[in-house]
């Protein structure tokens, strides 16, 4: 294990401040790689060489001198068993070795937790690229193989993806990576499923037979957003799949029911397999739905559209009531009658036949539906 220099400054920084002596930080060819006395840095002495080969302190003084040392003791830091630096204080042996112990300990317990640091770093830097890769329909098996290997993740598991955003309304940039801990100590338990943080949203892979705990999981981790992002987080989830070279499915979907959800604002998580006319909407082109909108509307101004928009739905909502929906929108049924003809006679479309009735339905949606989806980009 080599001492990253960055982090060597920081621990002499650290143990600078808990005695008033000059400190050196040796790496394993006893060269000073760290010092509060900067003049120091890159040269070497025998007396820390010997530390590291007999793994002992080493003292130094007038009976005990060694070339290109000062007055002081070098004590061997250990880490797994092996001495990965030396860590050393200058002055009179008298006045120092009383520090010896305390100095190693400490230090070892920087490097230990900047070790522990590099390795979740790295966990979660493998487990993003993973994910990266398994949520594209087409990928390097061979390099998914590679890293789920690395991971110790069985892709042959059945699993199913979460999918979960921060709401459109939203208009700051969300911090995800502030959840990572939270989210990291949720997972715990779930021993075979595992997550990232993607671009915007985070993803969730998580083993099918944990579909039990997913309800407590994602309410979980909502309560974080509110606390930590202080904004509200949907979820989209996707149907389960049978194996790595299958998850892109289950990612896609759960990506359409979450701009669903936000499309509907029915709750905080939304099932593919729950969506109903979410499947159609979701699945047309974004082309084809525009085509279908400027069909219908034409270029009619907005707020127009709008207003048509307030008239369909009261009258959607009472099933074709003319007397429930003017009460509604407190109108004068015979106003209502004309707002619906006006409809008629700008679009083409009658509301009061079935036909017509159905193309303004999914026109009225996908226009909706378009405007979401322009909010969340």
């Amino acid at each position: 294990m080599n001492l990253d220099p960055q982090i060597a400054e920081t621990i002499v920084t650290n143990l600078k401040d808990v005695i008033n002596h000059e400190i050196n930080l040796f790496d394993t060819t006893g060269t000073i790689i760290a010092s509060t006395d900067r003049t120091r840095i890159g040269t070497s002495h025998d007396g820390a060489r010997l530390a590291i080969k007999t793994k002992k302190t080493i003292s130094i003084d007038r009976e005990n001198e060694y070339r290109g040392a000062r007055h002081g003791i070098n004590v061997p830091v250990m880490f797994n068993d092996q001495v990965v630096a030396v860590i050393g204080i200058t002055g009179e042996r008298s006045e120092v070795e009383p520090f010896g112990n305390v100095i190693k300990k400490m230090t070892e317990i920087l490097i230990r937790e900047n070790w522990d640091s590099v390795v979740r770093y790295d966990h979660r830097t493998r487990i993003s690229s993973l994910v990266g890769m398994l949520k594209l329909k087409r990928h390097d098996a061979n390099l998914v193989a590679y890293h789920a290997s690395l991971m110790r993740i069985d892709l042959n598991l059945p699993r199913f993806c979460v999918v979960g955003r921060i709401r459109s309304d939203c208009e700051e940039v969300a911090d995800y990576n502030s959840l990572y801990t939270m989210l990291h100590a949720r997972f715990q338990q779930m021993r075979t499923s595992f997550f990232a943080f993607m671009d915007h949203e985070v993803c969730l892979f998580v083993d099918a037979r944990e579909m039990r705990a997913l309800p407590a999981l994602l309410e979980g981790i909502r309560q974080d957003g509110v606390r930590v992002l202080h904004h509200h987080m949907a979820f989209g989830v996707g149907r389960v799949m049978s194996s790595g070279s299958e998850y892109w499915r289950s990612y896609e979907e759960a990506c359409r029911a979450v701009e669903w959800l936000e499309f509907t604002h029915t709750g905080f998580v939304e099932n593919y397999e729950d969506m109903d006319l979410g499947l159609i909407v979701s699945s047309a082109a974004r082309e084809d739905a525009q085509q279908l909108v400027e069909r219908v509307f034409g270029d009619l101004p907005e707020e127009e559209i709008d207003e048509f928009q307030t008239v369909f739905d009261a009258y959607t909502r009472h099933n074709g009531s003319i007397a429930r929906g003017a009460e509604e929108l407190y109108l004068h049924k015979n106003t209502l009658q004309n707002r619906l003809n006006k409809i008629a006679s700008k679009t083409g479309y009658n509301p009061r036949h079935l036909d017509d009735y159905a193309v303004l339905s999914i026109a009225f949606v996908f226009r909706r539906y378009l405007k979401e989806l322009e909010k969340g980009a």
